[in-house]
């Protein structure tokens, strides 16, 4: 399923700016039994972005009435919303562009993720690192080539995803998603405000921590310091969390405190 401003349609317009410049943002949710999980924090994203971008969101009632619409009849997929500034001539300025463009599709969930969220899977790091940028950190923009090379560079490795430090070393997060560890029952994560995405199910996992009343430190951290955790997982809304296996050459066992938060993590 693919609508196109609220019309089925997989085409888009050669001088959007979506496709020129990456000018524009988007959130990813998953959708079991017609219901998209967390729906109130994803349309947050899309205000938040929407603000920071200065591009106009439709009203939030047409948003709705078309994501139900896409999803009406999906047992279990995936949803996407993109928002761009619309269509514009050559160059840089969107001055005059004051039709967004909005996308919405439906894709099957990946099946691995039921198996990963059990059993989990393997880490490594990653040679590419993100460059630091605070303007855009945070947010989920079209501007995604960093994970395209990341991918690239995961696809030729033996593992299941890598981990990805900026420019100065400090651990970031996954190829698409958060990282998370314990270690002596303190929950950690990065300080994202240099690079990187704040996902909604990161979000997620730091308001359970705070109801569970464990501790969480958001920190700038090197690669060689996780050699020290007692474990880790990854998050993001698709894959849930999903517990690391194996980290580099360490084998970690202990997903006690990752299933709490799996039980314990429920939409409203």
């Amino acid at each position: 399923m693919m609508l196109i401003n609220g019309e089925p349609n997989c085409q888009i317009s050669a001088v959007d700016r979506g496709l020129a410049y990456g000018d524009g943002f988007f959130t990813t949710a998953k959708v079991v039994q017609g219901k998209v999980e967390f729906w109130r924090d994803h349309v947050e994203r899309l205000m938040l972005s929407s603000k920071k971008f200065a591009i106009e969101l439709p009203s939030l009632l047409t948003l709705f009435s078309e994501v139900q619409t896409a999803i009406a009849e999906v047992e279990l997929g995936c949803l996407k919303i993109l928002i761009t500034r619309g269509e514009g001539g050559r160059g840089y300025s969107g001055v005059g562009c004051d039709n967004p463009t909005r996308i919405i599709t439906v894709t099957p969930w990946p099946a691995q993720y039921q198996q990963w969220q059990t059993e989990g899977i393997s880490l490594t790091s990653c040679q590419y690192q993100l460059g630091l940028n605070p303007q855009l950190a945070g947010y989920k923009t079209l501007n995604r080539l960093d994970q395209v090379l990341i991918k690239q560079e995961l696809e030729s490795l033996d593992v299941d995803d890598v981990i990805v430090c900026d420019v100065n070393g400090h651990v970031v997060e996954s190829s698409a998603a958060n990282v998370f560890w314990f270690e002596q029952g303190t929950l950690y994560t990065p300080d994202l405000s240099q690079a990187g995405v704040n996902g909604v199910m990161r979000k997620q996992v730091l308001r359970c921590a705070q109801q569970l009343e464990i501790p969480v430190n958001i920190v700038k951290f090197k690669l060689e310091q996780l050699a020290q955790v007692d474990s880790m997982f990854i998050t993001n809304a698709l894959m849930g969390l999903v517990p690391i296996k194996q980290f580099q050459q360490r084998v970690l066992t202990d997903f006690s405190l990752v299933q709490r938060l799996q039980q314990e993590i429920k939409d409203d």
